[in-house]
Formats: C-alpha cells, sequence, structure tokens
C-alpha cells in the first residue's frame, strides 16, 4: 500500500508538470502544493526521511 501511493503521488507530480510548461504564479502555487502534500506524506509515515528528501530534490529541481 505505501508503494502504491508513492508511485501514485510521484505520477500525478509529475503530470502536472508537465501540464505546466510555463513558469507562472499557477506553477509556482503548484510547487507549493506539491511540497505541503510531500510534507504531509512524510509526517504520516507514508515517507521516510530519505524518500521525503530524494521527492523534494526532484520537485525543486524542476
Amino acid at each position: 500500500m505505501k508503494k502504491f501511493l508513492i508511485m501514485f503521488f510521484i505520477l500525478s507530480i509529475h503530470s502536472e508538470l508537465l501540464a505546466n510548461e510555463k513558469h507562472d504564479l499557477k506553477a509556482t502555487t503548484s510547487i507549493s502544493d506539491q511540497l505541503k502534500t510531500l510534507q504531509d506524506l512524510y509526517k504520516s509515515g507514508v515517507l521516510s526521511g530519505y524518500e521525503y528528501e530524494k521527492e523534494k530534490e526532484k520537485i525543486l529541481n524542476n
């Protein structure tokens, strides 16, 4: 179940990033929403610290 949630989260992030090719206010909000969701997954125990940092870097580097 944990791996399914992680994969779902990753796929949703990537599809949203691909859909938003422009770097405007909407994209900035989108990134902040993604980081908030990622943090919530980490705090709830779905993601380990390593997984959290790895996914955070992916979000911030796109």
